[in-house]
């Protein structure tokens, strides 16, 4: 929602609009290292130099829906949703000649926004607005929900969707990563405003944010425009450390449950993983494409694509997930025919020895995608996950050799593994 006040333009903004415009030709792209501030509120500041005429702005919060708690599943997203509640409050970014999205997953909530140079500090100044004076009210609340509501039952429709919550919740329990990050229509429905209020006022505060800029501007009078319009963001009334009881070992026996779509099968194997900033990371990455890479190969032609492994590294130790989509029916004269094929699949996947061109490869594909992240992104990282910097993780990148992604499968084959089916036969829906 925007006031005329936000919308409105005084002479001084337009004139230091006019000075950034005018002084943003002598900006040089620098060497991908930013100019790094901290304001007295505690808000972290990133300035990249980049040649671009459009200006990026990421915000992100740094805490997500592992705080969300039992039985409100959804809050924290629902929190994001509240920053900018309606379509015409994001459009606004259009007129811009740029853009918004709003992120939420279980570390963070990030505000993705960006402008052209002339609409650079309306850009910031809506930004700053949003975030430290929100409407938190009966109306937009009610709103948000109807909203989300919606979009958590559309996504429980979907199978693969269903299935991965099926096998986070299997192998986590009530672990914050075994609960929805975007809730259900259930959890979501006992959400009031005074929720988002108690949880806007513990976790979204300027000393739990970090604000980075890219693009082609005058580095100190973004700078100045940046301490004007958020210097005034408060702080959080009390950053909480991500300690939660750490999870039962998980049932090893096949679990079936119920799919949204009849016919449609779909197979999770799954253990747990390791933290974002574990010095394994680089390696876990590179074993997840060595063993996709097996289970591909192991697989129908045509049924390749439907096969993924993941590692969801978080601020404490995710999951480890294999996953094969759209399995179809199994036979109905061995209706265990499936997942004992699959059991035999897949323990050689990981028992095998890694080759030197299983591991060149791999890593090759993994420094490949890291190279077309971001590096705002990166950067921002390190205050979201602790990490020691963003070049010391770049370096362990590089340095990740055979040796280490030998050891994490040999760790992650020692680590209880929950498996879950997802099947509903098609005649089950017919007879009901």
């Amino acid at each position: 929602m925007f006031t005329n006040a936000i919308l409105a333009r005084s002479f001084a903004v337009f004139a230091l609009a006019a000075v950034l415009a005018g002084s943003s030709a002598a900006q040089r792209p620098g060497s991908g290292i930013p100019r790094q501030e901290k304001l007295l509120n505690g808000m972290r500041v990133l300035m990249f130099a980049e040649p671009a005429d459009r200006i990026d702005v990421r915000l992100r919060v740094h805490s997500g829906a592992a705080f969300d708690p039992q039985g409100k599943e959804g809050l924290m997203c629902l929190l994001s949703d509240a920053i900018f509640p309606n379509q015409a409050s994001r459009d606004f970014f259009t007129d811009l000649g740029g853009s918004l999205q709003v992120t939420c997953n279980y570390d963070f909530i990030e505000i993705a926004a960006s402008s052209n140079q002339q609409g650079f500090l309306t850009m910031l100044e809506t930004l700053a607005a949003a975030v430290s004076t929100p409407t938190l009210d009966k109306d937009v609340t009610a709103a948000i929900k109807a909203e989300a509501v919606k979009r958590a039952a559309e996504l429980e429709k979907q199978p693969a969707y269903a299935a991965d919550i099926a096998a986070a919740s299997h192998l986590l329990g009530t672990f914050p990563y075994g609960r929805p990050a975007n809730g259900t229509p259930a959890t979501i429905e006992t959400i009031d405003f005074a929720d988002l209020r108690f949880a806007y006022g513990r976790f979204f505060g300027a000393d739990n944010a970090t604000l980075s800029l890219s693009g082609r501007y005058e580095s100190e009078l973004a700078y100045r425009a940046v301490r004007r319009f958020f210097g005034a963001w408060k702080k959080s009334d009390g950053r909480v450390p991500s300690t939660f009881r750490q999870p039962d070992p998980p049932e090893t026996a096949m679990k079936t449950v119920a799919s949204p779509v009849a016919g449609t099968g779909e197979l999770r194997m799954a253990a747990r993983g390791i933290a974002r900033n574990a010095r394994e990371y680089p390696a876990s990455l590179v074993a997840a494409k060595v063993i996709e890479a097996r289970l591909k190969a192991a697989s129908p032609a045509d049924k390749r694509d439907l096969v993924s492994v993941a590692n969801n590294a978080n601020i404490l130790p995710g999951t480890f997930v294999i996953r094969f989509s759209d399995i179809g029916q199994p036979p109905s004269s061995d209706s265990a025919a499936k997942p004992v094929e699959f059991n035999e699949v897949v323990p050689k996947a990981l028992g095998d020895r890694i080759s030197q061109a299983e591991f060149d490869t791999a890593k090759r594909l993994v420094l490949a995608e890291r190279g077309l992240i971001d590096k705002t992104i990166l950067w921002i990282d390190v205050d979201t996950y602790g990490l020691r910097s963003a070049k010391a993780e770049a370096d362990a990148f590089t340095a990740v050799s055979l040796a280490d992604v030998q050891a994490f499968v040999d760790k992650l084959r020692g680590t209880p593994m929950a498996s879950l089916m997802m099947f509903t036969p098609k005649q089950e829906t017919a007879e009901n």
